[in-house]
């Protein structure tokens, strides 16, 4: 007979495929599995901010993921660790040991495991004159790693090419060393990982795994900026693995200097390496792309519709492929050639699924507008009102954690604000969510709001 353990083990599996990696990393992975009575699945959480949470969002989720798995109803009780009963007491004392090893253990295989898309190389990679510096930088890394630049800080907007540069990278040197030991991460993977390490007291374990990398790669570093722990705990990596001359490579969307929240000396380490920049392909670059992409797909596209797709879209090599993307599904859908008429579809098609995507500012603005009750206006406004003052706070700490905006830009759709009045703001804000749990839910509520409408 299976174990509750084992039970939830398989649950959990169910419950990643099903949940968004936001609430599976933030709230699901807080439960500890107690105890299983006939059909009641008892779990443990720290706050009972956890478990008001989870109740109200996720208990649903976790009954018919473990319903699923044990083969009838079952429901799901969630406690606090105050509110476990005697008989459950020795498990309660185990919580940090049962939760350790059901997270996976750091074996020598998950050291070495390469984690790149290895679909993105150089081969495939469109060099213009735009992007050109930055590809040469990045052959010379990959065929002479820690040795050509270290570290290597490559920025630029979304869509344009960085992320798979940095791929490239890792594959080139994979080829020409499988035995090397390369990382890739995402600022905010880095950043989840992490809370969880302090919250299962896994610090060790979470140093571990990337200290020993020969090649670390952080794609959108900007996410560290801004929070204390993480840029402490990436400070002390980047000088661990610098000083044993292994390879850093680093994506943003802006340069070092830019990120306003990075602390001084994580901007100064930044900076001591090469930095290059990624700019729109021009329409030369852009036709190459499309010509290139078309050919992967196996697609025929005709010279007037490559030309009018690269004169209508001007700044995002990610809305060129997924034109092309779009042509192809017609092609091997409906067997429609590629005409000027398709790839007009095929682009508004594209764009707007980009801009649906797209979490703004304005309806971020929006919500909290309608949350509060407080007008657009007034949020923008100086007024010193208390709720008008909250109500502002809270539209600026969640533009800060949903989108890229830098702090001065993050001013502007505030109606003018300078980013020292952003920055406090944001500030006061998180000091508020630590000391009142109120806070913290309805910040919480609001950004799960948000990003259910997109």
């Amino acid at each position: 007979m299976q174990s509750f353990k084992d039970v939830w083990e398989k649950a959990l599996v169910q419950l990643k495929n099903e949940l968004n990696v936001t609430s599976y990393e933030s709230w699901i992975k807080l439960l500890i599995p107690m105890k299983m009575e006939n059909d009641v699945a008892f779990f443990c959480v720290s706050t009972l901010f956890q478990k008001s949470i989870i109740d109200k969002k996720y208990k649903s989720d976790v009954e018919r993921a473990i319903s699923d798995v044990m083969g009838f109803e079952v429901t799901a009780q969630i406690m606090t660790e105050d509110e476990v009963p005697p008989r459950f007491r020795e498990a309660a004392q185990r919580k940090n040991e049962e939760v350790s090893t059901a997270l996976p253990k750091l074996e020598e295989e998950e050291i070495r495991a390469f984690n790149a898309k290895t679909n993105l190389t150089f081969d495939n990679f469109v060099i213009g004159k735009e992007n050109e510096f930055a590809h040469a930088a990045a052959l010379a890394i990959a065929n002479n790693p820690a040795n050509a630049y270290n570290p290597f800080f490559l920025y630029g907007h979304s869509g344009l090419g960085k992320t798979h540069l940095i791929n490239a990278i890792a594959n080139k040197i994979q080829e020409n060393n499988p035995n090397a030991v390369i990382m890739y991460v995402k600022g905010d993977e880095f950043t989840s990982e992490l809370i969880d390490a302090i919250q299962f007291n896994n610090q060790r374990q979470f140093k571990m795994k990337y200290r020993k990398a020969d090649i670390l790669l952080v794609d959108d570093v900007q996410f560290i900026s801004g929070k204390k722990a993480i840029q402490e705990e990436f400070f002390h990596t980047f000088d661990a693995l610098y000083e044993n001359n292994r390879q850093i490579i680093l994506t943003s969307d802006r340069p070092p200097k830019e990120l306003i929240t990075l602390e001084e000396r994580l901007q100064t380490r930044f900076s001591m390496g090469l930095i290059a920049d990624v700019q729109p392909p021009e329409y030369e670059t852009r036709v190459a792309i499309i010509k290139k992409k078309a050919a992967m797909y196996n697609l025929q596209v005709p010279e007037e519709v490559v030309e009018l797709i690269a004169t209508k879209i001007k700044t995002n090599v990610r809305e060129l492929e997924g034109t092309i993307k779009k042509l192809k599904a017609y092609n091997s859908l409906w067997g429609q050639t590629p005409t000027m008429a398709l790839a007009k579809d095929a682009m508004e098609a594209v764009i707007k699924e980009n801009t649906n995507s797209a979490i703004t500012p304005a309806s971020i603005i929006d919500q909290v507008s309608r949350y509060f009750n407080i007008s657009i206006e007034d949020i923008k406004s100086e007024k010193r009102k208390t709720e008008i003052v909250f109500s502002r706070q809270m539209a600026m700490y969640i533009i800060r954690e949903l989108t890229n905006l830098s702090l001065p830009e993050i001013g502007k759709e505030m109606g003018g604000k300078n980013h020292t009045t952003v920055l406090y703001s944001i500030r006061k804000l998180e000091d508020a969510m630590k000391q009142d749990p109120k806070t913290a839910k309805i910040a919480a509520e609001l950004i799960e709001n948000i990003k259910k409408s997109y």
